[in-house]
């Protein structure tokens, strides 16, 4: 019977950590789009509002200006540094919101007797309470409300 138990908390931790993984993956690229957008458009933003302005009335001022300009509007770094600062800030983000079923998973998983089965258990009680509130809206106010 320990056998079978094991198996149960191991199986009930990675099914665990798979859905805390998808879903702070899942974050992670919705915020790194939404990252990159910002990002961009602030550096765009900055840039654009640098070449209204000269110093002095020359031509030749004038032209390198608009010339750096349209090098530094064209530069590929500064969305690839947006979308990767999004990605990272939304996975850890959505993993610390989701810290009681990781580490209820991570318990099921790296231990073995007593605490795994502590932690499957903890897990599939808080995979049930989540169904209960989110799904069927048990103890959750609504703005109807």
């Amino acid at each position: 019977m320990g056998t079978f138990a094991n198996i149960v908390c191991k199986t009930t931790g990675i099914a665990g950590m798979s859905l805390a993984v998808y879903d702070a993956y899942s974050l992670a690229k919705a915020n790194s789009k939404r990252q990159s957008q910002m990002v961009t458009a602030n550096y765009l933003q900055r840039v654009h509002a640098g070449t209204r302005t000269l110093n002095t009335e020359s031509q030749v001022n004038n032209a390198i200006q608009n010339k750096v300009a349209s090098f530094r509007t064209d530069n590929s770094i500064v969305p690839v540094y947006g979308s990767v600062k999004g990605f990272v800030s939304g996975f850890i983000s959505s993993l610390g919101d989701n810290i009681v079923p990781v580490s209820l998973a991570s318990l099921a998983l790296a231990t073995k007797g007593a605490l795994a089965k502590v932690g499957a258990c903890g897990l599939a009680a808080y995979g049930l309470l989540t169904v209960a509130r989110e799904g069927f809206g048990l103890g959750k106010n609504t703005p109807m409300d």
